[in-house]
């Protein structure tokens, strides 16, 4: 029987042992709220777009602080915008530079086709002049391949356009 590596315990204490060796115990701060724009960060955090929509989670500041991300929903965390921890400090939310395909079309017009194949089938795609961007995802690379797309892979910030009618993710697909 293996142990256990990470355990939750009681809210905000956790037990790690890494390497067969006790870490120890301690409270982490808690980050209840969320701010459209950083006012006085003392630190800040780059997150990926698949992190930027969160309920709860254990994250870690570029400066190594900790603290457990605890909201009531998983809402869009804004860029740019910051997380109020307990003890009053905001941490910046940036966002993180991850590996993208940059999809260009053949020619320039068939730009829109392209992005109804992808807007039909709810995969994120930022929208550029003559290209777009999507998250990493080989299966719908070789199916725009297939429509005389160039597919480069790429290391970037990704901002998807927001659903119809401004709503961005969600957890369901009522439409």
């Amino acid at each position: 029987m293996s142990q256990q590596v990470n355990c939750r315990w009681l809210k905000d204490i956790f037990f790690i042992n890494k390497d067969k060796e006790i870490l120890g115990r301690y409270k982490l701060l808690t980050a209840n709220s969320v701010k459209d724009k950083a006012e006085k960060p003392f630190d800040r955090i780059f997150l990926s777009y698949e992190n930027r929509f969160k309920r709860r989670l254990r994250m870690e500041t570029e400066k190594g602080h900790e603290f457990l991300l605890n909201l009531p929903k998983a809402i869009e965390l804004p860029i740019g915008g910051a997380l109020i921890l307990e003890n009053g400090k905001e941490i910046e939310i940036k966002a993180l530079k991850e590996k993208l395909f940059k999809v260009t079309p053949h020619k320039s017009q068939d730009l829109p086709k392209i992005s109804w194949h992808i807007g039909n089938r709810h995969l994120p795609c930022q929208i550029f002049e003559d290209y777009l961007t999507i998250q990493e995802n080989f299966v719908f690379a070789e199916m725009l391949k297939s429509l005389n797309c160039k597919i480069e892979t790429i290391n970037t910030t990704f901002s998807p356009m927001k659903g119809a009618y401004g709503q961005g993710r969600t957890l369901g697909h009522s439409h």
